[in-house]
């Protein structure tokens, strides 16, 4: 059922859901977009999301830890990684913006959705719980922090992030 509502909510967002105006380059878009194309608020949040994510990841395995290398497993190969210090930057802009978009002080469930869910990766039903809402409220205010926040990502340059991390 949680499937159901969460596509619904997804469809309701690809029929009411606001363009802004983000270009990509050539195959650097969620899918591929050609350059130029308008992307939708949530698909702009979902591409910042997920390079923050992969970033933090990055960011707390590699604070002080010697990695043991096991030299029977094939590498994975060069996987690009930015300065450690402009990484620490994108992931605070993020939370940044994020709180940003999200301060009118009648939307504070919808700022404590975004910190459980998106900034701390809490797993869904137990969010649900913690932000203590319905689950369809919860899904209809996942929609509604994607684009709020999403066109805030637009306007201040962080996205796309491949150009955020070539300036």
């Amino acid at each position: 059922m949680g499937h159901q509502r969460v596509f619904s909510g997804q469809h309701q967002t690809a029929r009411f859901g606001e363009l802004v105006q983000a270009t990509c380059e050539v195959g650097a878009g969620p899918e591929g977009r050609a350059a130029g194309a308008s992307m939708k608020a949530s698909e702009v949040f979902d591409a910042c999301h997920g390079r923050y994510r992969s970033l933090h990841e990055w960011l707390e395995e590699s604070t002080g830890k010697v990695r043991a290398v096991n030299l029977e497993s094939p590498s994975s190969g060069y996987q690009w990684r930015p300065s450690r210090s402009r990484a620490c930057e994108f992931v605070a802009d993020f939370e940044r913006i994020g709180r940003q978009a999200l301060r009118r002080p009648q939307w504070k469930g919808r700022l404590k959705l975004f910190e459980i869910y998106f900034l701390h990766s809490m797993e869904y039903r137990e969010a649900i719980k913690l932000v203590g809402v319905a689950e369809g409220t919860f899904d209809y205010w996942l929609q509604e922090v994607k684009r709020a926040v999403g066109r805030e990502l637009s306007q201040c340059k962080l996205f796309p992030p491949s150009k955020y991390f070539q300036a």
